[in-house]
C-alpha cells in the first residue's frame, strides 16, 4: 500500500512551485503551532529563539496544558536527564517558590526543585514564556480544519471557542502539539489507535494484560492479543485541607449511588482503609493535593472504558465525555463523602478535602483539560517500542533523553483475582534516547508532531510524561526554524545543525550530557 500511495504522489511533486499554492502570496509566520499543551508551548518557544516568526493556538483559554490543569505532581523519571526548556520551565516554578517564600520555606521544600506546583503557577510560568518569546496568540480557538496542496499543509481554519469568529492562518511549517492528534489526522497522515498485540513488536507488555506488579510480568490469563481499546482517563483535581483556602465541592448533576457500591466489598477486604486506598494524594505547596487515579483501588478516579470514543470524536462529543468523567469523579467523592455505607471515619476524613478556592477560579474550581493519557499515535519512519525504553540503542538523530517507566492505565475491567484491573503496567525503563523521526508523518511534509509521537502503546507509556512531551516539543521547534530557514521538507533537516541548536538551548542529548538537577538552583 505504502509502495502504491508512493508511485501515485511522486509525479505530483515534479509541479513547479507556480502550481503550489503554499509559495503564492506573502505567507505570515514561518512556524505556526497548534496546542496549547506544554509540548506546543515548548515548539511554539525553541521556534522563535531559533529565530522563526512563530504563532500558537490555543484551544483552551489558558496555557499549559496537564501542568496548569492538575497535574501537579511530576513523572520525571532521572531529573538530571531533562534539558532545555524543560530544565527551564521546571526550575523556573522551583524559583517561583524560592523567590516567593525564601529558599527555608515549606513551600520550596514542597516543590521538589520544580517538579510538584501548583496549576496555577505552571500557568504563569507558560504565560510568561509565550509573552517573553513574543510568539502570536490565538487564545480560545479550536481547529476546524486544513488546506493542503499536493504534500503539504498550506493553511488551519479556525473558529474561537465563545464567539464562534472564523479566521485562518498560514505558514510554512506546521507543528501539532495536541494531546490527541487532530491536525496530522485531518492532514491525511496514518496512525494508531489502541493496542498493538504482543507479536508485533516482540513487547512483553503489548495487548491484553494482566501484569504482575511484582515482577513487572504477565500473569497467566493475559492473550497478549491487540485490540481498539484506549487508555483510562480523569480529572486531575486539585484539592485542599486548608479552611482559609477552600471552595465548596460542586454537586454531580445525575448522582447515582449504586455505581459505587463495589466499594463497600473493597472496604470490607481491606478492613482497615484510609484516603490514601481510594486515591493517590500527592502533597503540593501551600497545603495542596494532586489527584490521582490509585490503580489497586476496585474503583478511582478513571472511568475506565469511558475515553474510549474521544480521539475521533467532535468537539461537542468530547464536551460529552468530558462531563462523564468529571460527573464520575465528583460522584465518588460524593459517595465517600456521604453514602451511609461507608464508615463514618472515612466519610469524615474525605470531608475535609475539598477545591482550592485560588486554582481554576472561572471553572467552578474544577479543571479544565482532561487527562488524555493517550490518544491517537502517528506512524512515522521510526516507531519507538519496549525495546527502545529497555536497551541500550543509540540514536543517530536523537533529540533528547527520557528515563521515567513504561505505564498504562487500564483498559479493560477489574478480575478481582488479579491485583489490579486489565490493561495496568508499569515497567522500568533505563535511560534512552529519542529520535527525532518518531515526529515525522509520512507524506505531510511540512508537519511536525511533538506530542502524539511514532510509538507503540507500550513504548508510548513512557513518552507520554510531560517533561518527555516538552522536550519533542522543543525539538519539534528548532526543526520547524530550520526548514524555514533552508526552505526544506521536515525530513531533510540537517540533523547535526538541529542538535548543535538544542545544546546551545541547554538540551541534554546523551547520557555523557546529564548534568545535576540542582545545578542553577
Amino acid at each position: 500500500m505504502k509502495r502504491l500511495a508512493w508511485l501515485i504522489i511522486a509525479p505530483l511533486l515534479l509541479i513547479g512551485p507556480g502550481c503550489n499554492i503554499w509559495h503564492q502570496g506573502p505567507i505570515p509566520y514561518d512556524v505556526v503551532v497548534l496546542g496549547e499543551t506544554p509540548s506546543g508551548i515548548a515548539a511554539a518557544a525553541a521556534a522563535a529563539r531559533a529565530g522563526a516568526r512563530v504563532c500558537l493556538i490555543a484551544e483552551q483559554d489558558h496555557l499549559g496544558g496537564m501542568m496548569a490543569s492538575g497535574l501537579g505532581s511530576t513523572d520525571s523519571g532521572n531529573p538530571d536527564l531533562i534539558g532545555g526548556l524543560a530544565r527551564e520551565i521546571f526550575h523556573s516554578i522551583a524559583l517561583h517558590y524560592r523567590n516567593s517564600y525564601g529558599p527555608e520555606s515549606s513551600q520550596f521544600g514542597q516543590s521538589s526543585q520544580g517538579l510538584c506546583f501548583e496549576p496555577h503557577v505552571a500557568e504563569e510560568i507558560f504565560d510568561r514564556l509565550v509573552e517573553k518569546e513574543e510568539i502570536a496568540l490565538y487564545r480560545g480557538w479550536l481547529f476546524d480544519d486544513c488546506a493542503l496542496e499536493l504534500n503539504k499543509v498550506i493553511k488551519l481554519y479556525i473558529r474561537h471557542r465563545h464567539s464562534a469568529e472564523i479566521d485562518s492562518i498560514s505558514a510554512k511549517i506546521f507543528i501539532d502539539g495536541t494531546y490527541t492528534g487532530d491536525l496530522f489526522a485531518t492532514a491525511g497522515a496514518p496512525f494508531s489507535l489502541g493496542r498493538e498485540g504482543r507479536e508485533v513488536y516482540g513487547e512483553s507488555l503489548a495487548g491484553h494484560i494482566y501484569q504482575d506488579p511484582e515482577t513487572c510480568m504477565p500473569l497467566p490469563g493475559s492473550t497478549g492479543r491487540g485490540d481498539s481499546l484506549i487508555q483510562a482517563y480523569n480529572f486531575r483535581l486539585c484539592l485542599t485541607d486548608s479552611l482559609q483556602n477552600t471552595a465548596p465541592l460542586p454537586e454531580p448533576e445525575n448522582y447515582d449511588p449504586s455505581r459505587y457500591k463495589v466499594l463497600y466489598q473493597y472496604i470490607q477486604a481491606k478492613r482497615e482503609v484510609s484516603p490514601g486506598d481510594f486515591m493517590i494524594f500527592s502533597p503540593l505547596p501551600n497545603r495542596k493535593y494532586d489527584i490521582n487515579n490509585w490503580g489497586y483501588c476496585w474503583l478511582s478516579t478513571d472511568l475506565i472504558g469511558g475515553s474510549q470514543d474521544y480521539p475521533e470524536a467532535t468537539y461537542e462529543e468530547r464536551a460529552r465525555i468530558e462531563k462523564m468523567h468529571l460527573e464520575h469523579i465528583l460522584g465518588l467523592l460524593k459517595f465517600l463523602r456521604t453514602d451511609p455505607g461507608i464508615p463514618e471515619s472515612l466519610r469524615d476524613r474525605f470531608g475535609k478535602f475539598n477545591p482550592a478556592a485560588d486554582e481554576f477560579t472561572d471553572n467552578r474550581h474544577l479543571p479544565f483539560q482532561i487527562y488524555v493519557r493517550e490518544a491517537r499515535r502517528l506512524n512515522a519512519p521510526y516507531t519507538f517500542t519496549q525495546s527502545d525504553a529497555t536497551l541500550d540503542t543509540l540514536k543517530e538523530d536523537t533529540i533528547g533523553m527520557g528515563s521515567y517507566p513504561m505505564d498504562s492505565h487500564a483498559t479493560g475491567s477489574w478480575n478481582y483475582s488479579y491485583p489490579w484491573a486489565e490493561g495496568f503496567f508499569i515497567m522500568p525503563s533505563r535511560s534512552y534516547q529519542i529520535p527525532y523521526a518518531v515526529m515525522l508523518p509520512a507524506w505531510t511534509r511540512n508537519l511536525l508532531v511533538s506530542a502524539c509521537v511514532s510509538a507503540s502503546h507500550v513504548g508510548y507509556g513512557t513518552l507520554r510524561m510531560e517533561p518527555v512531551l516538552i522536550i519533542m516539543g522543543q525539538a519539534a521547534g528548532v526543526a520547524a526554524a530550520l526548514c524555514s530557514k533552508y526552505n526544506c521538507q521536515v525530513d531533510e533537516v540537517p540533523v547535526s545543525e538541529m542538535q548543535h541548536i538544542l545544546r546551545k538551548q541547554g538540551a541534554i542529548l546523551t547520557l555523557a550530557e546529564a548534568r545535576p538537577w540542582a545545578e542553577g538552583l
